[in-house]
Parts: C-alpha cells; sequence; structure tokens
C-alpha cells in the first residue's frame, strides 16, 4: 500500500475528510452569520451561501434529521414554509412579487438548517459569542458616535438628543440591542462571580441607555419594557411581582423624563394618531401604520380561512394606495407580521404563526431560571415586534429573529437530551 493511501485509510478516507471539513465551512459560517447579524449585512450574505454549500456536502444526514425532528418549532415551521408554496397557486399577485416572497421566507427552512448546526455545545457557545461581539461593537461605535464621527456609521450627529443607529437603521439596532441585553441577563443571571456579574450588569444597562437615549426609534424602547416584564413573569414569584413592578415603573420614569428623544417620539406618536383620526393623515408614521393595520383588517375579512394567497396583500394595497410615494411604504406590507399573514395566508396561515411562537415559549417551561430569562427576553421582543413591524419580513429583522431563535432552541433540545449546557 503506498503511503498516500496509508494515510486516507488510517484517517477514515478522502471523503469522509471533506464532509468533515465541509460541516466544520456550514457551522463557522453559522457562528459568522451571527456577527453579522448586528453589524453588517454582507457578512450575513456571505455566511449564508457559505452555509449552505457546507451544510449541503457536510453529511451527518442522520443527526441532522434527529436535531430537525425532537424539536419543537421544526413542524409549524415547516408547515408554515409549505402554506405559503400552497399560497402561490390561488394569488392574484404578480409572479416576481410571489418570488420575492418566496425569497423573504426562505429563512423559515434555514431555521431548520441552523438547529443541525448548533446542535453542539461549543457551535452554541460561539454563536452567542459572536452575536455578543457584533452587538458590543454597535454599542462602543453608537456611544462614540455621540462625541467624534465615526467612519462605519449610518448616521453622522454628533451630541445627546440625536439617534446614533450604526450599522443598520434605528429599529434594526434597537431590537438587536434589547436581545443581547436578554442575553446579559442570562448571563448575569447564571454566573456566580460577583465582579463578572457587575460587569455584565453594566454593559446592560449602557445597552438600554443607547436604545432609550441614542436612538429615535420607538419600537426598541417598547420591546424593552416587554421584554422587562417577560423576564419578571419567569424569574421572580407570583406573590414578589410587586417589587420588581414597583421598580420597572420608577426606572421607566426616570428614562421619559430623561431622554429628550423618548419624549419627542411620544408625543409624535399621540399627535399623529390625533391627526389620522381626525383628518385621515397617512403621511406620518404612525397615520400610515394605522391606516394599513384598518386595510389589512378589511382585507382579511373578505378571505379570512384561506387569505388572498401569497403576495395578495401587495396586490390588495396597490388598489388602495395609488399614489406611489405612499404605496412604496403601504404597499409592500403592513406592518404587522399577524396581520400579514393573515391577510396573505387567512387564519391558516396566522394559526400556524402563533403555533411556531408558543412552541417555542412553551418548550422552556420548568427550565433553569437563567434559561427561561433568556428565551422569555427573546420571545418577548419577537412577539411584540409582529405588532409594529415585519419580523420575519423586513431584511435586517429576519436575518436577527431567524437566526437567534434557532440558535436558542438548538440549545433547548441539547438540554432535553441531557447534554451539558
Amino acid at each position: 500500500m503506498s503511503n498516500g493511501a496509508a494515510s486516507r485509510t488510517s484517517d477514515g478516507g478522502l471523503l469522509p475528510r471533506v464532509t468533515r471539513g465541509a460541516d466544520t465551512l456550514a457551522r463557522g459560517a453559522a457562528v459568522a452569520l451571527l456577527l453579522g447579524v448586528p453589524t453588517s449585512i454582507a457578512l450575513v450574505n456571505i455566511a449564508l451561501l457559505l452555509l449552505l454549500l457546507g451544510w449541503l456536502a457536510g453529511g451527518r444526514w442522520g443527526p441532522k434529521w434527529e436535531a430537525v425532528r425532537i424539536n419543537p418549532i421544526s413542524l409549524p415551521a415547516a408547515l408554515l414554509t409549505v402554506w405559503i408554496g400552497v399560497g402561490a397557486l390561488y394569488t392574484p399577485a404578480d409572479p416576481a412579487v410571489v418570488k420575492a416572497h418566496f425569497y423573504v421566507y426562505s429563512k423559515l427552512p434555514l431555521m431548520l438548517v441552523l438547529l443541525t448546526l448548533f446542535d453542539e455545545p461549543r457551535w452554541r457557545a460561539r454563536a452567542w459569542w459572536a452575536f455578543a461581539a457584533g452587538c458590543l461593537i454597535t454599542l462602543v461605535s453608537t456611544y462614540a458616535n455621540v462625541w467624534v464621527q465615526v467612519p462605519w456609521s449610518d448616521s453622522h450627529n454628533q451630541g445627546f438628543g440625536e439617534s446614533h443607529h450604526v450599522f443598520n437603521d434605528y429599529i434594526a439596532q434597537g431590537l438587536a440591542t434589547a436581545v443581547f441585553v436578554a442575553w446579559l441577563a442570562a448571563q448575569a443571571w447564571a454566573t456566580e462571580n460577583a465582579r463578572w456579574r457587575a460587569g455584565l450588569i453594566a454593559v446592560a444597562a449602557l445597552a438600554v441607555f443607547s436604545v432609550t437615549h441614542l436612538l429615535a426609534g420607538r419600537t426598541g424602547q417598547v420591546v424593552l419594557i416587554a421584554l422587562a416584564l417577560a423576564v419578571i413573569a419567569v424569574a421572580v414569584p407570583l406573590r414578589r411581582w410587586w417589587r420588581p413592578l414597583l421598580g420597572l415603573v420608577a426606572v421607566v420614569a426616570v428614562i421619559v423624563v430623561s431622554s429628550p428623544l423618548i419624549r419627542e417620539r411620544t408625543g409624535e406618536v399621540l399627535d399623529q394618531a390625533r391627526q389620522y383620526e381626525q383628518a385621515g393623515v397617512v403621511s406620518t408614521s404612525t397615520g400610515a401604520r394605522l391606516d394599513m393595520w384598518r386595510h389589512a383588517m378589511d382585507m382579511a375579512a373578505q378571505s379570512p380561512v384561506w387569505g388572498h394567497g401569497t403576495g395578495g396583500y401587495r396586490a390588495l394595497a396597490s388598489q388602495v394606495y395609488t399614489d406611489p410615494v405612499q404605496c412604496a411604504i403601504s404597499c409592500i406590507h403592513p406592518h404587522n407580521q399577524y396581520l400579514f399573514f393573515l391577510v396573505d395566508h387567512g387564519v391558516v396561515g396566522l394559526a400556524l404563526y402563533v403555533w411556531l411562537l408558543w412552541a417555542a415559549a412553551w418548550a422552556w417551561r420548568g427550565r433553569a431560571v437563567p434559561e427561561r430569562v433568556l428565551a422569555a427576553g427573546f420571545l418577548a421582543v419577537l412577539v411584540v415586534d409582529g405588532f409594529i413591524n415585519g419580523p420575519f419580513w423586513v431584511t435586517t429583522e429576519r436575518h436577527l429573529f431567524a437566526s437567534v431563535l434557532p440558535l436558542l432552541m438548538a440549545g433547548w433540545a441539547a438540554h432535553r437530551a441531557g447534554a451539558r449546557p
């Protein structure tokens, strides 16, 4: 036997080496994906390409199937994907619109792929730390932006009272930062090292302050309150809720008083809502949302069970919003993920999406407090954002939720099997 043949035999052969390398590539790309979520769409796209190539060539089909089979989010995600495909059979939308919907909602089956890549503790840990590193880069850049011109920042305003979003729009940055706060809270709850806990709490406080005082987006501020309420619900006994709730009220009051951005944006919401109710003004953020929600409910009532098909909202909305400028905002999606699924895919599609969220939440009952804190915090951000935006539609948001959710749920499956967390 030649030396080359002996070498191939000793390490299991050339094909196993290639598949192991491809599997490692896919896992590494999944980690890079989590780093790119808060920092770079380009990195996300490159990571997704390498991830899929490595996954297809990486073998391990038995373990991959098992990772998908046992996870509670797999079935609703798969059925929702199929139902979106069925919706293409009866939609009034143009083929190009249907194709765009297929591309966007491809993140649903992508979650199943990610479940198979995060099935080992070391890769999950690397992914969480990659996400934390990306959020830290964003956080440091946000604060630096207050005093100096940060070259890579999307905003170019110095001083307080201005929005300092860095890599993404302020809504996406606020959402990613809120998820980061949930992760920091879970880490602080789990550690027994007092100094490490203090450091984690300090970073979490800086992250919260960046959302409340350095970003113009209201979504991040709203989901932070929902996150805090969810953490209290899962981490504190019911008879003791009154203490943290009072503390939360006090903190929110201080933040509102000290943040001109919050006061300004809250005043805008109330004023814009009055303008819409009194004069039908839809040229504002709040007015446009209220009008889209009203029309979306009317559309859903026309076909409540099956919906109008994949892309149906866009086809119907283009008949409502004839002004091109307004249509560019209001015809794409109704800025409410629940109504979006209801219009396009009816009660069936909405039920599948709610099942996906419920399955993810229900799975964590009875787990350790730090695990429940992370799960409840993340899901609170996802659920509440769904009432305001499109967490599985908007580019930066779907990258966040479609990558962190399977990372979270892969950890649930490993703990279920008795693996070391």
